[in-house]
């Protein structure tokens, strides 16, 4: 799965910038921390919840 930074991050002494990809070597725990503070997103979990909220809406808008 890939992160995305959407801040300034220091892991083991390498900068990632915002918008670039977590490197896979990350420990679960790190990235979990990194999400619950909302350093990092997942882009295809962040698509698929926009998908969702637009069929909820036509499905709305349909009734």
């Amino acid at each position: 799965m890939v992160y995305v930074a959407e801040m300034n991050i220091r892991h083991n002494g390498k900068k990632i910038a915002i918008g670039e990809q977590i490197p896979k070597d990350m420990k679960k725990e790190e990235i979990e921390r990194l999400l619950s503070m909302k350093a990092i997103k997942d882009p295809e979990t962040e698509a698929k919840a926009i998908k969702e909220a637009a069929a909820k809406k036509a499905e709305a808008a349909g009734e």
